[in-house]
């Protein structure tokens, strides 16, 4: 009885992680999903976020696996870096940095390279809309640390990421919406060196 019920146990574990749960064609889309963030050569846009206390901030986008840089304009000029598990933010009024690990964030979940949502990441959600699609993704072994959806047009089956939707584990609820993109430019590597080095 007791050798049942840790196998199981370890069973239940191993369903939590990855996407296998999923229907055929979602998995069919999660499998799309990877395989464009893992080819993608860059994306720059511009970009309208939406924070945990209803304020509306504005920058530019950069985006290469494994790597982000927003720099925001509006309400005044800040610049984040994440990348090999950190994220930095500069206040370039202020001064201040801050400094965050993404080992539980939810950026974390895009920002390892390569992209895969089989390994330690449980897709929690495939949804469609007209000419989109989107995923949700956790960590598998502690999905309370955060949810991020990956939000993307689907048009002729080309996809092209148009916004985040996070929330993490103090539930502070953030969004970030693309316009203006700009795919497979010539991104230099060294804009998402942290600030530092």
């Amino acid at each position: 009885m007791k050798r049942t019920l840790l196998a199981l146990l370890l069973l239940s574990g191993c369903a939590t992680s990855g996407y296998g749960n999923l229907s055929q064609p979602q998995q069919g889309d999660v499998r799309r999903v990877q395989a464009y963030l893992n080819t993608l050569k860059g994306l720059k846009a511009t970009f309208v976020q939406n924070g945990p206390d209803d304020g509306q901030s504005a920058g530019h986008f950069a985006y290469i696996p494994g790597h982000l840089r927003l720099d925001y304009v509006s309400p005044h000029p800040m610049q984040l870096v994440a990348g090999e598990g950190h994220l930095v933010l500069t206040d370039q009024g202020s001064g201040a940095v801050t400094q965050l690990s993404l080992k539980r964030n939810p950026l974390g979940l895009l920002l390892r390279y390569p992209v895969r949502f089989d390994e330690g990441v449980q897709v929690t959600d495939v949804r469609h809309g007209p000419d989109s699609v989107q995923v949700s993704v956790a960590q598998a072994d502690n999905p309370s640390q955060g949810l991020l959806t990956l939000q993307f047009s689907d048009i002729e089956g080309r996809l092209e990421l148009v916004g985040l939707q996070g929330v993490d584990a103090r539930q502070h609820h953030f969004g970030v919406s693309l316009s203006e993109i700009s795919e497979n430019s010539s991104t230099d590597p060294d804009i998402f060196k942290f600030p530092s080095e």
